[in-house]
């Protein structure tokens, strides 16, 4: 087969309208190939299946070639992708799935191509009922995820057994092979650790934070972590790295850091940040790269060699929901590593997200040179993580907590214009009211967001004091009472929402000057503090150079400062001790 004489490329089509009216006009099967700039394999399928003269011709003559980024579209990406990436989908003209597979070389890859396009021919009809079959499938899955009985200490209980169950005893971690860090459930672990002190909490959480830090998921020379190792050992690492792997593993190593007293893990935390200052922000977009790629033959040279070299190549574009999660991480950081010079940088990236927002609208993925196109509106993704973020400036950026609690009043209300089912709870992953091609026409209810837009919603209640912030959060927390089981351990955030919401906040403001003593201490103490639903604040000391202190409140009470963090937890415990304070409480005057 000769190549063909109008192209020696693949004739890639963005994914929309234009693309799916050309399938159908033309009765072709739709190739649909999700990729990532990260992705290695990606490259190489790149560079040698679609680089072949013979699946060219046969690709650009029997089909509609449609190319997305998983990044830039993660609701196709998760409708679509079969395993992986490069996820390789056969559809039909309207987006049923038809076949799939990832990686193909280009013999494989050119067999299953006329395999699709004889399939296609001759049983065309079982084939879009396949598909339609699949349609209703998921429409049936979200459909389960539906408000009933509310959430009770029971669910925090199945969750933390069930992600015990799936911790590796030799190597730390969880599952057998691939090895993933796995935050959310290293979150659980630390978090059950702080609020019942059980110490096999504190085992499994140490033994695989130990193992990741001393293993081949980190990159020693230029700081950061790579996104998995294909060993159970935590060996032979897949070189990309992931701004949100990395934000995630700085934020665990930086607390479980504190709470255990490891300054190992503050150091590598430490570096971690680095690692996402120095490479994934971008100054003039005010926003956070979403990756580095992958490339074997740097990473696997010596420090003298990689110094040599040049590094991969950082993803062009910067992400919303990724920000808004470096936000959160660096305005801890600045307290918790006492580097208070990374507030500036949190408050710059939060700053512009909020100005992107006052249209009404975030670009999911964005450069200094404006956003990327959205196809088909903004994702949920991105708005529950500002609602998160600006709540987080509300609380550690006194000098702009006026717009960030309007900032987060506005997400809040555009969430439950454009994203809630109000029936029967839960948000949606995309916005009501778009146009949506393939699979697109069945909303989805991905745990994970919810769970992000649960926590913001009761942040955001504890701030204003609006109730439908509270009940919005337990219709949200109920409607997977049931449905976490679908996610296994990867409920393991939900898990610590559940037991936030069964809670009353116990609210800390540590005031003081990070990087000192008195505020290490301080902030210490406030985070070793056993209450479920904990909410630390930070603000800079009104007095300079004065000792630190914390002011307590719990619900809608707040107690005279204490000044010694020894006393703390008594303190709290004893519920501010009200009759040894010098204030009357104005609740025994109202008997």
């Amino acid at each position: 087969m000769s190549l063909s004489a109008t192209t020696d490329a693949v004739s890639w089509q963005s994914w929309g309208a234009a693309a799916f009216a050309s399938a159908q006009d033309n009765d072709r099967p739709i190739l649909l190939s999700i990729n990532a700039v990260w992705c290695y394999w990606c490259h190489e399928m790149d560079s040698s299946a679609y680089a072949d003269p013979d699946v060219i011709e046969f690709i650009n003559t029997h089909f509609t070639p449609v190319r997305v980024d998983t990044d830039h579209r993660p609701d196709v990406n998760a409708r679509y992708n079969v395993g992986g990436w490069p996820t390789t989908s056969f559809l039909t003209p309207h987006g049923g799935f038809m076949a799939g597979a990832t990686y193909l070389p280009p013999d494989q890859l050119l067999a299953m191509l006329d395999e699709v396009r004889r399939a296609y021919a001759e049983r065309k009809p079982e084939l879009y009922e396949q598909g339609n079959d699949i349609l209703r499938q998921r429409r049936e899955h979200a459909g389960r995820v539906s408000a009933g009985r509310d959430p009770d200490a029971g669910v925090v209980d199945t969750i933390s057994r069930r992600v015990a169950g799936t911790y590796d005893a030799i190597n730390g971690g969880f599952g057998l092979e691939p090895k993933f860090p796995s935050t959310p459930m290293l979150r659980l672990l630390l978090h059950r650790y702080r609020t019942t002190g059980e110490p096999f909490f504190r085992v499994m959480l140490e033994k695989s934070l130990d193992a990741i830090i001393g293993s081949d998921l980190r990159d020693r020379i230029d700081g950061g972590f790579f996104r998995f190792t294909t060993g159970g050992d935590w060996t032979q690492a897949q070189y990309e790295k992931m701004a949100e792997d990395n934000i995630a593993l700085a934020g665990v190593l930086m607390n479980a850091g504190i709470i255990l007293e490891r300054a190992d893990y503050l150091h590598v935390a430490g570096e971690t940040v680095d690692y996402i200052y120095g490479t994934l922000y971008d100054r003039s977009a005010k926003g956070l790269r979403g990756s580095q790629g992958a490339h074997s033959e740097y990473y696997a040279g010596s420090p003298q060699e990689r110094s040599q070299s040049a590094a991969p190549a950082v993803d062009p574009f910067c992400y919303t929901s990724a920000t808004a999660q470096a936000v959160s991480l660096l305005l801890g950081a600045a307290w918790k590593l006492g580097r208070p010079e990374l507030s500036g940088t949190a408050a710059d990236l939060l700053d512009g997200l909020v100005d992107a927002s006052e249209n009404g609208n975030l670009p999911h993925a964005y450069a200094a040179s404006g956003a990327l196109p959205q196809y088909e509106g903004d994702l949920l993704v991105d708005w529950a993580n500002f609602l998160v973020a600006v709540l987080d400036g509300y609380d550690a950026l006194p000098s702009g907590s006026e717009r960030y609690l309007s900032a987060a009043q506005r997400a809040a209300q555009i969430l439950l214009d454009r994203f809630l089912d109000g029936a029967h709870g839960g948000f949606w992953d995309v916005e009501s009211g778009q146009e949506r091609l393939g699979y697109l026409h069945a909303r989805e209810k991905p745990l994970a967001e919810n769970t992000r837009a649960a926590v913001g919603m009761m942040r955001l209640h504890h701030a204003t004091l609006d109730d439908r912030y509270r009940q919005t959060a337990r219709h949200t927390l109920s409607a997977y009472v049931d449905a976490n089981r679908d996610y296994g351990e990867l409920a393991a955030d939900y898990a610590v929402a559940v037991d936030q919401y069964l809670h009353p906040v116990v609210e800390v403001t540590v005031e003081g000057s990070p990087g000192t003593a008195s505020a290490d201490a301080m902030l210490s103490a406030a985070m070793k503090l056993n209450d479920p639903h904990l909410l630390i604040r930070l603000a800079p000391a009104s007095i300079e150079n004065a000792l630190a202190q914390a002011h307590v409140c719990l619900d809608t009470v707040c107690y005279p400062p204490v000044t010694d963090p020894a006393e703390l937890a008594v303190f709290v415990a004893e519920g501010g001790a009200v009759a040894e304070s010098p204030f009357q409480n104005v609740l025994d005057l109202l008997g």
